[in-house]
């Protein structure tokens, strides 16, 4: 059984385009997760100097910003659940 293609100006089946996702929003989450890391890194990192601790605030900072990254992709990707 061949399929019909959709009329010129109609729309394909299936779900809306606006309920997924775009590139940019990809983007957004890989560059939430790098600034979340990124700034539990160096928070760790001036902790750890101050205080002559190295690396164990270093290692905190950076699971805090992992935890922070996986909170913040979960809450972006909940938008778009439908």
């Amino acid at each position: 059984m061949a399929m019909s293609a959709p009329e010129p100006g109609g729309q394909p089946a299936g779900p809306a385009p606006d309920n997924y996702p775009g590139p940019m929003a990809y983007a957004g989450i890989g560059m939430l997760g790098a600034v979340s890391l990124g700034a539990g890194g160096v928070l760790g990192w001036l902790a750890d100097s101050a205080l002559g601790t190295l690396p164990v605030f270093l290692l905190v900072g950076l699971l805090a910003g992992a935890g922070a990254a996986v909170l913040g992709a979960r809450a972006e990707l909940r938008r778009y659940k439908s």
